[in-house]
């Protein structure tokens, strides 16, 4: 009987920790705007900034967003485009968890028991990597729809497979071409 309280106990307190622990993770939220006349756009272009270089991430993202147009059924068109499309990547602070976590138990002859302890607060804010991707109709010179990510990678800088699934996610909710 003393064994299947310790074990009963154990098996109780290692609940509790993994709770804990995954109710620290964060997942990315996705913010979408769209203008009050969608897209009208078969061909995209990248909007090129001349005044600074784009970072090594900022080109992974040119080259995710603009693979993911295609497969959507876009053109790419970077000289004569209907839509011009800028990414980038910036960086914000996420809050450090409000949970916290006070555990106690154990067991003292046979018997279990808890204890009342005094909670901390786990991490603090961190610096995170977000995505930000704005698609502008070329005619109107208007900004036509935007995608945020927020917390999109776990640092400010993104990796190949980070930055392939942020765009993935991000322009999920974008139209195919025909407005489907």
């Amino acid at each position: 009987m003393n064994r299947f309280n310790r074990r009963g106990s154990g098996v109780a307190l290692g609940a509790l920790v993994v709770l804990g622990v995954s109710a620290c993770a964060t997942t990315p939220k996705a913010y979408i705007d769209v203008a009050d006349e969608p897209p009208d756009c078969e061909r995209f272009g990248w909007y090129e900034e001349p005044q600074r270089p784009a970072s090594i991430a900022e080109q992974r993202v040119r080259d995710e967003v603009m693979r993911v147009l295609e497969g959507k059924g876009y053109t790419v068109d970077a000289e004569n485009p209907d839509c011009r499309v800028s990414g980038v990547i910036f960086t914000g602070d996420r809050p450090g968890s409000p949970v916290s976590v006070g555990l106690g138990a154990g067991s003292w002859g046979g018997n279990l028991g808890g204890s009342v302890g005094i909670s901390l607060p786990l991490g603090g804010p961190r610096k995170v990597g977000n995505l930000a991707i704005d698609v502008i109709d070329t005619d109107r010179n208007a900004q036509v729809w935007r995608g945020t990510l927020e917390g999109a990678f776990r640092s400010p800088e993104a990796e190949p497979e980070a930055v392939r699934t942020a765009v993935e996610n991000l322009l999920e909710t974008f139209p195919p071409r025909g407005g489907g």
